[in-house]
């Protein structure tokens, strides 16, 4: 990109900088940019999706779990009603898992050979919902951090 000398243009491009992995501001875009305007939507995006994918097991939960919270379907049956509605229900089921809010065995899933696992959504909907809450608040917004982890403290403002 080149500029004419003597005219300044506000750029709504990344400026190159340099930074080490130890650089707290390593992995993620500076502010201001398009890139992270990009990645705040897809944030909100994917934020929504887990929601929508927990509420999908506790509609269609047909095996109880250890507690009242505590509600599992069979992957291949989340698998065949969720992929209706998205394409990435296993990434959606990591992330989920990275959060604490559904339980299931081995590393990853894949249809046909873990179709008789059970996923197990280990939180209430709206337990859900208050990890998720804090991304929707601009000022809280924290790359790399959907929401609250449930095993951390609330803020009591």
């Amino acid at each position: 990109m080149s500029q004419v000398p003597g005219k300044s243009k506000l750029s709504r491009f990344t400026q190159e900088v340099h930074l080490k992995k130890s650089d707290a501001e390593y992995g993620k875009p500076q502010e201001g940019t398009q890139t992270a305007a990009r990645g705040r939507k897809a944030h909100q995006a994917i934020s929504g999706e887990i929601v929508e994918l927990c509420q999908v097991i506790e509609a269609n939960a047909r095996i109880p779990g250890s507690d009242e919270n505590c509600k599992g379907i069979m992957f291949g049956d989340l698998f065949n009603i969720y992929n209706s509605i998205s394409n990435k229900v296993v990434g959606l089921l990591l992330r989920a898992r990275k959060y604490k809010l559904v339980q299931f065995e081995g590393e990853t899933l894949f249809q046909g050979r873990d179709n008789k696992t059970p996923v197990f959504l280990i939180r209430s909907i709206k337990e859900v919902k208050e990890v998720f809450k804090s991304g929707e608040d601009p000022a809280s917004f924290q790359w790399g951090v959907i929401g609250r982890q449930l095993d951390e403290p609330q803020d009591t403002k």
